[in-house]
């Protein structure tokens, strides 16, 4: 069973033991959550204050129960995970992945950058030291960059790579 990083805990949310939660919004899928180092812990619920995400966990009954628990990194079990529609990833599916330019070999997704357009940090492969330590960032959702099974093919346009 393969766990994926979802998120983490952030602070403590009121006084019976709410939780702030930052991190992918799947969490509104899932029944249950493993807290690094502790275990799984049951969704009681899980509400929506001023754009923030607060869970309320099994066992956690109080503010002070909650404070030892910021921090935490969150996974969830990847069987959990709701399936998507064809042409959509998950990002942990996408690290790691080659990356190849106009066909050819060029490096691999180390990341992937949320926010209002999706960007994929990729880190290029390359024999001087300069090279192997140069990152790029690329509009995941453009209309030149495909992912196939082998990897992810990237049609260079002018001044992507400059």
């Amino acid at each position: 069973m393969r766990r994926i990083e979802i998120g983490r805990i952030g602070k403590a949310y009121g006084m019976a033991g709410g939780l702030k939660f930052r991190g992918e919004p799947v969490i509104f899928d899932l029944e249950r959550i493993y807290l690094e180092g502790l275990g799984y812990r049951a969704i009681e619920e899980i509400e929506e204050h001023s754009g923030e995400i607060v869970l309320f966990l099994t066992g956690v009954e109080g503010r002070q129960e909650a404070e030892q628990l910021v921090g935490l990194r969150v996974y969830a079990d990847q069987a959990d995970l709701p399936p998507l529609e064809a042409g959509e990833y998950y990002y942990f599916e996408l690290i790691g992945r080659p990356v190849f330019v106009d066909g050819q070999p060029f490096g691999e997704v180390v990341d992937v950058e949320d926010g209002a357009q999706e960007r994929l940090i990729i880190k290029a492969r390359g024999t001087s030291l300069r090279a192997q330590h140069k990152t790029y960032m690329v509009p995941f959702q453009a209309p030149y960059v495909k992912v196939e099974f082998d990897g992810i093919y990237i049609e260079a346009i002018p001044g992507l790579f400059d």
